[in-house]
């Protein structure tokens, strides 16, 4: 399993690299609707859709939405939902395994819904920004940052779990050290970037919710597996399992940093 899961992210490493700097911003919007449809087939799994038509019909009112989002021009004020969307996820995750309404196919097929259409239209968004590029790997930095420095001072340090229902292996202790692992490389970016102190405190706030919230993305995404005792959301990327395990973080962070990106006129 070690080969494949290495190669499949070394492809994924090179179509970021190609998405974010070759494509077009038509072509990219386009690649990320092919994400987010991809993703919504994923979800309706997660949802409890148990034939593969009504999945892939999903899928499709995914890519039928996003269409007419962009093309009404209400990608941009659908993110004002996020920060509703994420606060009932936060509500979920804390009140699991409690018996709520989430359990039911068709609210977790309109809970889907709106992830993906707020994920993609973030990402339209930032891609019509003039500083894209930086907005973009800022993003991936936080996220990732986020990851890394919760696996490894989790697995030092961690002791107080952070969800024990939903996810076991995560502890207080990880997400500490993933905010401060994302606190200073914004440091870093804001020194580097000739920022005054409170442009630097603006980007914190917002380098702090980020963050914050893109583990909440994952701790949703594995409340839904439980829920369907799946381990992957898919087998489409071999050694990695799915679309969305691979991008349920940016689910969430995605729509939060850019709305705050845009709040604050940085976009």
């Amino acid at each position: 399993m070690l080969l494949p899961r290495i190669l499949s992210a070394i492809v994924m490493a090179v179509l970021f690299v190609c998405a974010v700097f070759v494509l077009s911003a038509a072509n990219f919007i386009f690649a990320m609707a092919g994400v987010v449809v991809l993703a919504g087939w994923e979800w309706a799994r997660l949802s409890g859709v148990r034939n593969q038509l009504g999945r892939v019909l999903f899928a499709i009112l995914i890519g039928i939405l996003c269409f007419f989002a962009l093309n009404l021009s209400v990608h941009e004020m659908s993110l004002y939902v996020s920060p509703i969307l994420w606060g009932v996820a936060l509500y979920w995750v804390m009140r699991y395994p409690a018996l709520l309404f989430w359990q039911h196919v068709l609210s977790r097929l309109l809970f889907g819904v709106l992830v993906l259409v707020t994920t993609w239209s973030a990402l339209v968004v930032l891609r019509q920004s003039d500083d894209f590029f930086v907005w973009v790997l800022l993003l991936m930095g936080l996220i990732w940052g986020a990851d890394t420095g919760a696996y490894f001072v989790g697995r030092a340090f961690g002791k107080r779990k952070l969800a024990r229902f939903v996810s076991p292996g995560k502890s207080w202790e990880g997400v500490a050290g993933g905010l401060v692992l994302t606190q200073i490389g914004l440091v870093v970016f804001s020194v580097l970037s000739g920022f005054s102190l409170a442009q630097w405190g603006m980007l914190s706030l917002i380098g702090l919710l980020t963050s914050s919230v893109s583990v909440l993305g994952d701790l949703t995404e594995s409340l839904f597996k439980r829920h369907e005792q799946l381990k992957d959301s898919s087998h489409l990327i071999p050694g990695h399992g799915g679309i969305m395990d691979r991008v349920d973080s940016l689910t969430a962070a995605a729509p939060i940093y850019v709305l705050l990106l845009s709040l604050t006129g940085w976009l």
